[in-house]
């Protein structure tokens, strides 16, 4: 065992084969590594497992059953390697960001490809500029997730996400989200093509109910449209 591969992360699940159930490489296949832990807390969040020790979202989960130390060897070791797209979500993972970019080193080479979900408040290292085929799939976290401005919305930071290679990814619950959108689009320059509009829900009814709406505000203002389709098979059960 090589110091990196030996080297630990808090992991709260991982599982697949399933498939990329958002964004830009929505319906592919892929395996999920989910993170443990969170620097916010959303009040509409669909993994509070992940840190929700007090019941703020309803349920008080156990942070000593839901948190699973693993080394990055174990975690390579769990995963289906016949499937090229590894899912690290969370959680916040950049919360572990240094083990978190040895293990993505690891994953790529056996020929992963790589996607990073964060909400974009913690400033990436200089470490990832190196490895541009990873990709980072930012969400903002807007007004109505309960999540102070102040503390939800880092510009300086989303810019520095804009330089690598990521898209953006906003939970709109209504039209009200739209403005707060274009403002963290101007301000970091994010190009319309790596825009990305998600109707928020945690079952198959929300999504549906709220999709034309997003749909007519992304072809208002020429951005993309994603659904939640692991929402849509299965609301929110967990492993999907």
């Amino acid at each position: 065992m090589t110091p990196k591969t030996g080297e630990m992360l808090s992991i709260s699940e991982i599982f697949g084969v399933t498939l990329q159930g958002e964004g830009v490489n929505q319906g592919k296949p892929c395996s999920f590594i989910r993170t443990a832990l969170c620097n916010l807390d959303c009040k509409w969040c669909d993994t509070p497992f992940t840190w929700d020790w007090t019941g703020k979202n309803g349920i008080v989960y156990s942070k000593e059953k839901e948190i699973k130390r693993m080394s990055i060897q174990e975690i390579v070791e769990r995963l289906d390697h016949d499937t090229p797209r590894i899912v690290i979500s969370g959680g916040e993972p950049m919360i572990q960001q240094k083990n978190l970019f040895h293990l993505a080193e690891e994953l790529m080479k056996k020929n992963h490809l790589i996607e990073i979900e964060t909400n974009g408040t913690i400033e990436p290292s200089d470490q990832w500029k190196s490895q541009p085929s990873i990709q980072f799939n930012v969400s903002p976290k807007l007004a109505h997730s309960g999540v102070s401005k102040d503390k939800a919305i880092k510009i300086s930071t989303l810019k520095q996400y804009e330089a690598l290679n990521s898209v953006f990814k906003f939970v709109v619950k209504d039209a009200d989200c739209i403005e707060q959108i274009k403002e963290i689009v101007e301000q970091t320059r994010i190009s319309n093509d790596r825009v990305w509009l998600m109707p928020e829900g945690r079952t198959s009814d929300q999504i549906i109910n709220q999709t034309k709406q997003v749909f007519d505000l992304c072809v208002a203002n020429k951005w993309n449209l994603t659904s939640r389709l692991q929402v849509l098979a299965y609301n929110d059960k967990r492993g999907i």
